[in-house]
């Protein structure tokens, strides 16, 4: 990954989850934000790669993911902080209890749509923006092992 572009240098993109979830929560939670955050960034995938005997390897992500762990509580708390920043390019994506327990994405839109901000549990979220400012809102959480 020597060939990061320059715009990745000032860019950066974590993964908080809740560090008391099961094993296959934190899993699961960290598979449904990186889809998600890949949908919702350009630049972050690389291009296709091929080895030698010419075969096809689509690309992976250009930076690291950090996977680090904190209390739903203090989830919720880094989001509301980082959604009230006057920023234009930061990618928030979160996962919630009513995500993770709705059976079809109809009853997770309707059940969202009902759901006070207060109520909802965010089981992990997804940031990617400018390092600064994701490192001051996260530099105090440890990697989930």
């Amino acid at each position: 990954m020597d060939h990061i572009k320059p715009e990745m240098n000032i860019k950066k993109c974590v993964l908080i989850i809740d560090h008391t979830q099961p094993t296959g929560i934190i899993a699961n939670t960290a598979s449904v934000l990186s889809i998600t955050l890949g949908k919702c960034t350009e630049n972050i995938i690389g291009h296709d790669v091929y080895d030698r005997q010419g075969e096809k390897h689509p690309g992976i992500t250009q930076i690291p993911i950090p996977i680090l762990g904190a209390t739903a509580d203090k989830i919720k708390e880094i989001r509301k902080n980082i959604l009230s920043l006057p920023i234009e390019d930061m990618v928030v994506v979160d996962f919630s209890d009513i995500a993770q327990q709705s059976k079809t994405y109809d009853h997770y839109e309707s059940t969202m749509l009902m759901a006070d901000e207060n109520h909802i549990r965010y089981i992990g979220i997804a940031l990617y923006g400018d390092k600064k400012i994701i490192n001051k809102a996260t530099g105090n959480l440890s990697l989930i092992r």
